[in-house]
């Protein structure tokens, strides 16, 4: 099946709950080490070093995700999420409100609390995470401000992992996309990055969706184009096979911000 035909992160038919269950649902055994633990213990490991500091947290990451904010939620006073999928900003705040229809995130707070050393405090771990959350807002990339009328103070710390991978048709939306990202970082802060290298599609249900096909060169010019200096940039091969996506290998990167663009 030719990209262009793959459908795309905003299409109507997409439905969180599906890439949920695909992925990163309590059964997913096969994905669970790569894209739940890993991903969060990379994240605990850095805030722990203490290179990354400070109260406040944007967060923009695909899907309806808030495994990897479990083990920040010891770090951070406070956290704004953004998404430009109203479906996944309505899942969200499922998720946050304690609806009954919300998707089960028990098993990433009992991997959080397993990385953490308390075992026994999985509900509190989930609690954490609620109470930090102050909003979710709806972030427009096509707009000259992506979040319309609202302001928000620039953040110590932004995180995302693989919005810019399914959310950006082409080089140049990741570039404009990032840039407007960036602004919400204050100068001295601490971008989070995880990336998909050399991916062409993830499936959801009957469906396949676009990913954005890059490298690492790529990342690591656009940081340096909008003032970043690299602290840490790691790429690992992929250990999946699997039929439902075609990634070859996940970056994490670390970027202090030195400057505004």
């Amino acid at each position: 099946m030719e990209q262009l035909k793959h459908k795309h992160y905003h299409d109507e038919e997409f439905d969180h709950h599906w890439i949920i269950k695909t992925y990163v649902g309590r059964d997913k055994t096969v994905f669970s080490e790569e894209l739940l633990n890993t991903t969060m213990q990379k994240i605990f490991q850095c805030l722990c070093s203490g290179i990354v500091k400070g109260e406040t947290l944007i967060d923009l990451t695909a899907g309806a995700a808030f495994c990897h904010l479990m083990v920040m939620s010891d770090f951070f006073k406070e956290i704004t999420i953004l998404d430009s999928s109203d479906r996944k900003l309505k899942e969200m705040e499922k998720w946050l409100n304690k609806e009954p229809e919300a998707v089960d995130w028990s098993h990433a707070a009992e991997i959080s609390c397993g990385i953490k050393g308390v075992s026994e405090l999985v509900e509190a771990e989930e609690e954490k995470v609620r109470s930090i959350v102050k909003r979710c807002l709806k972030w427009d990339p096509t707009n000259d401000n992506p979040l319309g009328s609202v302001v928000l103070p620039q953040a110590d710390c932004a995180v995302s992992a693989w919005y810019f991978d399914v959310a950006c048709k082409d080089h140049e939306c990741y570039r404009n996309s990032f840039r407007k990202f960036s602004s919400l970082l204050k100068v001295g802060g601490h971008l989070i990055l995880f990336a998909f290298f050399s991916a062409t599609y993830y499936t959801i249900g009957d469906h396949r969706f676009s990913f954005l096909n890059y490298n690492e060169d790529f990342v690591k010019e656009v940081l340096r184009d909008n003032g970043y200096t690299t602290v840490s940039f790691e790429v690992y091969e992929s250990k999946l096979n699997t039929h439902l996506m075609d990634h070859e290998h996940i970056g994490y990167i670390v970027a202090r911000k030195e400057r505004e663009n």
